[in-house]
């Protein structure tokens, strides 16, 4: 598996930079994978400290015997965003051939993650000599699908015309691609000329993301009260609305804050949870700033990298609202739904938009003109819609009847239907590896 986004690693420091989703797809698929037998390797780059705690990102981690990830080096010792990684991968090609040939144990399948992880793969594969070993390319989104839900202003900055040329480039060259939404298939199809790509969308972990589980998992509690200087009843007994995701102008964190900021004019002890890493300063700077214009110091908490707390906090929620406008699917709303949470979500979220609204969703225009859409386990409005997005959490809020059906659909559209172990045997089926005792369960 080869992946250059943000910092992997086996427990994901979430909301570090271009870390988030895509990590936690590798990582759980890479368990998959070894719980039907094989060996994988994941390669990331590395060679610079990791930003949160300096450690050393070389060498080589394990996670049992049958787990590992690679850290590729390149000349650079610093940390490189994704749209730069034109510059790299060259350089990361090279060493990852150089990995493959030192284990003197050619893999079975080569699977890719975004863009530069297919460019590196492509290249280590030509260089190794390896073109009949199947080259499986996940993108998790793609330039065309980016440029449209981007203002131009931002594409030069963004590097969207290269990551097309590169991906339209790659097409040719691979024996399968996998789409994670509907939007990412006909982008493939009608922008890209691409037919045939396979559906292989996120699972969620069961055991992690359990709703009887989590709600007995106090340490969210511990966490919030920390933070937001709150007895443990204050915490238990306000409606909180959660949102969590790595830190990036997409996500549209200040919409989710605005938002808030109208919905607890209606229910003053409403709390919200948002993830905003401190590493990305400049918009950690501006999310905090206008938390405190809006003078919500004390109902918002704001989390740094709470992977272990994630499902605690979950448990605790009334309300997952995710206002982001561009996902490949949309991971954390998916787990949230399998905790049993109601969802709010801008319309580009996939999994918001293509399964929890169900078959029969309901829509109306509010008086400033935006839409809101009701379905059976979420609430979806606009882009970028403060108003609707607003209105969707006062609407749940007031209604604990509507919340509770709502949640308890998103439960049942999401669990057993998304499993990790599924996606991994269609993926190494359509890949043309033989799986051991092949079918799906």
């Amino acid at each position: 598996m080869v992946t250059n986004h943000g910092i992997h690693e086996w427990q994901i420091t979430a909301g570090l930079p271009d870390t988030g989703g895509q990590n936690v797809y590798v990582n759980e698929l890479s368990a998959a994978f070894a719980k039907l037998g094989f060996r994988v390797t994941t390669a990331n780059r590395g060679g610079y400290p990791h930003p949160a705690d300096g450690s050393d990102r070389t060498g080589v981690r394990t996670r049992g015997d049958a787990e590992r990830i690679v850290y590729l080096e390149d000349s650079s010792d610093d940390f490189v965003r994704k749209e730069d990684m034109f510059s790299r991968v060259e350089e990361l090609a090279y060493d990852l051939a150089r990995r493959v040939r030192e284990d003197k144990s050619p893999p079975l399948a080569i699977i890719s993650h975004y863009w530069d992880g297919a460019r590196v793969a492509d290249l280590a594969r030509t260089e190794l000599g390896l073109e009949e070993v199947p080259h499986v390319w996940i993108p998790h989104s793609l330039g065309r699908l980016k440029k449209r839900n981007t203002d131009p202003s931002s594409w030069d900055q963004l590097r969207i015309p290269e990551r097309i040329e590169i991906e339209t480039q790659l097409l040719d060259r691979l024996d399968a691609v996998v789409h994670t939404s509907r939007a990412m298939k006909e982008s493939l199809r009608d922008e890209y000329g691409y037919e045939g790509s396979i559906f292989v969308p996120p699972g969620v972990d069961t055991d992690r993301f359990d709703p009887d589980k989590v709600r007995n998992d106090h340490r969210g509690v511990e966490l919030l009260r920390e933070l937001l200087g709150r007895d443990a009843g204050q915490i238990t007994a306000a409606p909180i609305i959660t949102e969590i995701s790595r830190t990036a102008p997409t996500k549209r964190k200040d919409v989710l804050i605005r938002a808030f900021a109208r919905a607890r004019e209606r229910f003053p002890t409403a709390l919200l949870a948002v993830s905003i890493d401190s590493t990305e300063e400049k918009l950690h700077a501006e999310l905090t700033g206008l938390i405190e214009e809006l003078s919500l110091t004390d109902s918002v908490a704001v989390l740094g990298s709470v992977w272990e707390y994630v499902p605690s906090l979950y448990g605790l929620s009334a309300i997952y609202c995710t206002p982001s406008i561009m996902e490949g699917f949309g991971m954390s709303i998916q787990e949230a739904a399998a905790c049993r949470v109601a969802a709010v979500a801008c319309d580009r979220v996939p999994f918001a938009a293509e399964y929890l609204l169900g078959e029969q969703p309901k829509t109306e225009t509010l008086d400033d003109g935006s839409t809101i859409t009701t379905g059976e386990g979420a609430i979806v409005v606009p882009p970028d819609a403060v108003g609707a997005t607003a209105e969707a959490l006062v609407r749940l809020l007031e209604d604990d009847g509507l919340r509770n059906r709502m949640a308890e659909r998103a439960y049942r559209m999401t669990v057993p239907a998304f499993t990790w172990r599924n996606a991994a045997k269609q993926l190494l089926t359509k890949a043309g590896v033989s799986v051991p005792g092949g079918g799906e369960s």
